[in-house]
């Protein structure tokens, strides 16, 4: 993709900046992406796809300082995925008389973020979830980083993210068992 996105440039210091930000910025856009539309990495990649055209369309933008570039670039992919989840919600609507039966209190955190039938209540619990709990969530199992990258990123140590992660799942576990948000930031 980074080709046909190089392709669109007219100077060889544009390509050559466009392909650093792509190389920077293209994964965790994805991981944004995600984090916003759950269900549909098609959708999340044409998010991330939208918001590349969307640099390249306005080329002043990449002489941006990388910190706030960065910032511009994460925030265009989040609106952007959201906005093609709401064409997508507005296009087709469901019945949610698909949802069989309830976990069982037993199952760990791993085997419910699994579990196709319980991600929209699993989803909603995550989105009720203090900042920093819901993203160490979603950098471990959305965007199946390891401790070491999730420490790198957030920019803690390995035991930190060992313990984050643990407060953050029994909150979630039991918030989710509880059927209620108790533990859950109520406002996120």
């Amino acid at each position: 993709m980074l080709g046909f996105y190089l392709s669109m440039l007219e100077t060889e210091r544009e390509r050559k900046r466009m392909a650093d930000v792509y190389d920077a910025y293209q994964m965790t856009c994805l991981f944004v992406a995600k984090s916003v539309i759950r269900d549909d990495d098609g959708l999340a990649e044409d998010a991330v796809h939208n918001t590349f055209l969307a640099l390249i369309s306005r080329k002043e933008l990449l002489d941006l300082p990388d910190d706030r570039l960065k910032a511009l670039v994460l925030a265009i992919v989040k609106r952007r995925a959201i906005d093609l989840l709401r064409k997508k919600t507005r296009d087709k609507t469901e019945p949610l008389d698909d949802i069989e039966s309830m976990p069982s209190p037993a199952e760990s955190v791993e085997v419910l973020m699994s579990k196709s039938v319980d991600f929209e209540r699993l989803a909603d619990k995550l989105s009720c979830m203090e900042e920093t709990h819901r993203t160490i969530l979603q950098l471990k199992y959305y965007a199946e980083l390891s401790n070491t990258k999730i420490g790198e990123y957030l920019g803690i140590t390995n035991r930190q993210v060992e313990v984050q992660l643990y407060r953050a799942k029994q909150k979630l576990k039991k918030s989710f068992f509880n059927g209620n948000d108790e533990g859950v930031a109520q406002d996120v």
